[in-house]
């Protein structure tokens, strides 16, 4: 177990095994290959927090929350990179931006998923291409969160 500073959690006692590692990184984030999925309670919302840099973490919610009908095949290379054996083995994210702390206006990013192999903590933001899901879809909006 070890301890570390969150951006909104203040400090978390984790455990080694709760850290997921990115390989690649994030786009615009390579210089971070480790983070811990932090759960809100009672919250659709989640935060991908890195372990190395307080100031990098992520809001988070499921695609699956605010688009039902949400799918897409992962391509060969992030399977590989991911190790990824079996469906069961993989969770799906999706980043929330709150432009200037007005959550009213949050958006998620269906375009470019966070993938998560569960049972290896391997992790990667994969772009996704020749789809018509949005970068900037309002989770708030009558065929999102509101309606449930």
């Amino acid at each position: 177990m070890r301890q570390i500073q969150t951006k909104f959690f203040g400090i978390k006692e984790i455990d080694e095994k709760q850290i997921i590692r990115f390989p690649i990184g994030l786009p615009g984030f390579e210089h971070s290959h480790n983070f811990i999925l932090l759960k809100v309670e009672d919250s659709v919302f989640s935060c991908l927090q890195s372990v190395d840099k307080v100031e990098t973490a992520f809001v988070l919610i499921s695609p699956f929350e605010i688009c039902s009908d949400y799918h897409f095949n992962l391509d060969e290379n992030t399977i590989s990179r991911l190790e990824i054996n079996a469906p069961g083995e993989v969770e799906v994210l999706s980043i929330v931006v709150i432009p200037n702390g007005k959550m009213n206006e949050a958006t998620a990013n269906l375009q470019a998923p966070i993938v998560i192999n569960k049972n290896k903590m391997l992790g990667q933001q994969t772009i996704l291409v020749d789809t018509d899901y949005p970068l900037r879809l309002p989770i708030w909006e009558s065929n999102s969160l509101v309606a449930k």
